[in-house]
């Protein structure tokens, strides 16, 4: 039996459901199924006009954060070289990932503390310092600083855009949405580094250069076409159960919203994790103090942050000493287990397109003797990938079978076999293999995002900034943790000096394929959601494939997430079997 056949049989209605709304059961006992009313010409043309100011005021700082995560892959080892810094040349890539990653759940409270624009702005600004710094510096570690902030900018650009795109529509309208930015980013990410090859013949420093034109006209243009429709502040308890008569007063109200202890215990955690995995083997022994300390006291300060996290649900101890303050992920997210499948799999998804965009280039540069420009054009094989990966994931999502776990299963598939058979091809130097496998996991990246971010929007549709903060979060932190240790192979296995680099960076590919193989098995625990044409969907909590091979029933619930531009749905909830 297929993934798309749905046959039904009826139940008893319980009440429940996504964030606690419930349906008044009819007197046969099932739910009724509560639909938008007919939508209007002028509603409408209200939401295509409100679509295409979203497409056109997020394109360029979408592609600009986009275009920042590969442009310097063909310029690593240049800026490493005029540095005399080769071997902390994976910093050059860690400061920015690590950055990019831990500030996605602050952005996240940002964004809805202190509404969209302000955020998206804001995060502009940061990134445009850092790659003014990056252009400018004499310095390796002023570099750094510049791509640490750089790194914080665009988490604030990729966590607010998001965020806006599922704003105010609907489920199927968001699936549409995200299909048409996903493209963007899958073609940005795949030719930032063709043209960073292109600007470091120039000089590498035009590779952060270009930023500053483009991030002056994203401000201009958010400022002017998008600033009256972005939602702003949403409301908060503390500005609801008191009178506040100034701007100062509600400006701190919100400010004391915000949950700084689970922030800093994430920030110090994540960053303390990533210096040890990032020294050890490579700038320090795994045994010594240097890599010790931070691995241990990062694993404790991480483990403490699920904790107080924990601790932050209504009626615990950290909710009662922080009344106003709001969990930075709430717990309900953390524990619940499509969640946390599905932050695994855009985790292995970072690390195998990070794998091939960054470690393919130094195998066109160092083993296949490239110029820089001709390294960049090579990697635009993983273009027809993602065009294929995009088309699938946009027709799996609005045609057929309207469900997101086909494409999630799919994409697990493609780059595992992708990500096993680059090893081989490396150390053979099988050019058109590895061509064919870069454009795999291309597929693999982009059939995968789309449908990803729409599973976890199903389950929870009234935390729209912290569903994309996770999905977002997801992404760059597996591909930080896989450069990490692809680099740390790279560095044991290449030589002193790097004389035997197409063995470094084959035993470098070889480290990430289990957790390739790992991912497909996750994605098999997952439920399922359909997407309803009519604006709702459905979705399944329990394991649906496992369920379906077995030909066993599973609960089924329907919900209407939103109807479009200015207008809320009434959310129904309507349980009944699914025979798998």
């Amino acid at each position: 039996m297929s993934f798309a056949d749905k046959h039904t049989q009826p139940s008893p209605s319980q009440p429940g459901g996504s964030q606690g709304h419930h349906a008044t059961p009819t007197p046969g006992g099932n739910a009724p199924d509560v639909n938008l009313p007919p939508e209007g010409a002028e509603e409408k043309r209200m939401r295509r006009t409100y679509r295409w100011k979203i497409i056109f005021g997020l394109f360029a700082p979408f592609a600009l954060h986009s275009l920042d995560l590969t442009i310097i892959a063909t310029a690593l080892p240049f800026i490493a070289t005029d540095f005399n810094e080769m071997k902390q040349l994976n910093w050059i890539i860690s400061a920015f990932n690590l950055t990019s990653a831990a500030f996605l759940p602050f952005w996240a409270q940002l964004a809805d503390v202190f509404g969209r624009h302000l955020t998206l702005q804001a995060a502009t600004v940061v990134l445009l310092v850092g790659s003014g710094l990056c252009t400018g510096t004499s310095a390796f570690g002023v570099l750094l600083l510049g791509r640490a902030l750089q790194g914080i900018g665009a988490a604030g650009i990729n966590i607010a855009i998001r965020t806006i795109l599922a704003d105010r529509v609907s489920l199927a309208d968001y699936a549409l949405n995200w299909t048409l930015f996903t493209l963007v980013s899958g073609v940005s990410f795949s030719c930032g580094p063709l043209i960073g090859g292109y600007l470091t013949r120039v000089s590498w420093r035009w590779c952060f250069a270009i930023n500053l034109p483009v991030g002056v006209a994203s401000l201009l243009i958010v400022v002017f076409l998008l600033r009256r429709e972005l939602l702003g502040p949403q409301p908060l308890p503390t500005t609801e159960e008191h009178d506040m008569a100034t701007h100062r007063s509600r400006f701190l109200a919100r400010l004391s919203s915000i949950d700084y202890g689970g922030q800093m215990l994430f920030l110090w955690g994540l960053g303390l994790l990533i210096l040890a995995l990032t020294w050890g083997g490579g700038t320090y022994p795994w045994n010594s103090p240097a890599v010790l300390a931070p691995l241990v006291v990062g694993s404790l300060l991480t483990v403490g942050w699920i904790v107080y996290e924990r601790s932050m649900s209504p009626g615990l101890l950290m909710s009662r000493v922080f009344p106003n303050q709001v969990p930075m992920i709430p717990w309900e997210l953390l524990s619940q287990r499509n969640i946390v499948l599905l932050f695994f799999i855009n985790f292995t998804t970072g690390m195998a397109a990070f794998a091939v965009l960054y470690f393919l280039d130094l195998y066109f540069v160092l083993v296949e003797g490239r110029n820089s420009s001709e390294a960049g054009t090579a990697l635009l094989f993983y273009i027809p990938g993602v065009g294929v990966g995009g088309l699938m994931a946009m027709l799996s999502s609005n045609v057929w079978p309207r469900q997101t776990l086909p494409p999630l299963l799919l994409g697990g598939i493609t780059s595992a076999v992708g990500m096993t058979a680059l090893p081989w091809a490396v150390h053979t130097r099988s050019t058109n293999v590895v061509y064919g496998m870069m454009a795999l996991v291309g597929h693999s990246f982009l059939v995968r995002m789309n449908p990803g971010s729409l599973h976890g929007l199903a389950y929870f549709p009234a935390m729209t900034a912290q569903i994309s903060c996770l999905a977002a979060f997801a992404l760059p932190f597996g591909g930080l943790v896989g450069l990490t240790i692809m680099s740390t192979v790279f560095t044991n296995k290449s030589g002193n000096d790097q004389q035997d680099p197409k063995n470094g960076i084959t035993w470098a590919f070889i480290a990430m394929a289990p957790f390739m193989w790992l991912c497909v098995l996750a994605t098999t625990f997952l439920g399922n959601v359909w997407i309803a044409k009519d604006g709702g969907h459905e979705v399944v909590k329990g394991f649906y494939l496992w369920n379906l091979l077995a030909r066993k029933s599973l609960a089924r619930e329907r919900t209407t997430r939103g109807g479009g531009l200015g207008r809320l749905a009434p959310v129904s909830v309507k349980k009944e079997g699914v025979s798998c």
